[in-house]
């Protein structure tokens, strides 16, 4: 696959070792995928049957979301954040199909994870930020049973222009799904790519975009306005074409993509708990 040369995966992803001096504030978690280890961090809230899966940014770590436990837990939920491979604990090289593989291998090795404290898992919700949409879209677009909500944080709608815009070739897809309704069906329209750039390539490639057409779970999305990396018109042509009737888009004023927490915590985490609080029930 293309999109798992050498090329790509130095663009998406950028690895790296959990520190040494690291003192976890979970419980750390291994599920073999493919014969690979990823690992992670799980957060317990007592009393709570509901599981919070996050998949992070491609320059974050599970140990980075310590900081960010607590709110989680408290809307009620116990959390799991999980590493890509090659990042903190995990073995293996990184690649976007193997990223794929690898969220299926996490999303079936809940009920396993839940016996480790003692818990039954009855309800589970995906939460994607920046890179990680891709796979938390990727779970929620296959419609499992087991999945009962989406949250998406500064997702990207076009992984083949964001491919472009980090220093990527540029990359036409051989399937142009629902690019063509792209120009009609939202204002402004969001990033594509420049055909008449150099270093174009055609492969048969099923993005964000594509896949959120058959979410139909419950749906929370947030970004930022002055988002540069990934601009908020992602996040609003995902929102417009997801099929969902429970969804909510927030479009946090002034905030950047990394800037999210510190320009608008507050209204960040009134969402994420009325969101959750709805689904727990």
């Amino acid at each position: 696959m293309m999109l798992d040369s050498e090329t790509i995966t130095q663009v998406v992803f950028y690895p790296k070792p959990e520190p040494l001096n690291y003192v976890p504030t979970g419980i750390a978690t291994t599920t073999l995928a493919n014969g690979v280890e990823i690992a992670g961090y799980l957060h317990e809230c007592q009393a709570s049957h509901t599981l919070l899966i996050i998949f992070h940014g491609n320059g974050e770590m599970a140990v980075d979301y310590d900081a960010l436990v607590s709110m989680y837990l408290d809307c009620g939920v116990s959390c799991w954040v999980v590493d890509y491979r090659g990042y903190g604990r995990s073995t293996g090289m990184p690649s976007i199909s193997a990223m794929f593989r690898d969220a299926e291998a996490i999303l079936a090795d809940v009920p396993r994870i839940g016996k480790t404290i003692g818990r039954d898992f009855s309800q589970v919700i995906v939460m994607g930020r920046s890179l990680g949409s891709a796979s938390a879209i990727h779970l929620a677009a296959k419609g499992s049973p087991a999945l009962a909500g989406l949250i998406l944080d500064s997702a990207y709608a076009d992984g083949l222009a964001l491919i472009a815009r980090l220093g990527g070739p540029y990359i036409l897809k051989k399937h142009a799904f629902v690019y063509e309704t792209r120009r009609d069906e939202l204002e402004p329209e969001p990033s594509v790519l420049d055909p008449n750039q150099p270093q174009i390539y055609q492969c048969p490639f099923e993005d964000n975009v594509d896949k959120m057409q058959r979410c139909h779970l419950p749906i929370l999305v947030i970004h930022g306005t002055d988002d540069h990396i990934i601009p908020l018109s992602d996040a609003i042509y995902l929102f417009k074409i997801c099929p969902s009737e429970d969804k909510q888009i927030v479009k946090v004023k002034g905030a950047g993509h990394n800037t999210l927490f510190s320009v608008g915590f507050s209204e960040y985490r009134q969402a994420l708990r009325a969101y959750l609080s709805r689904l727990i029930g």
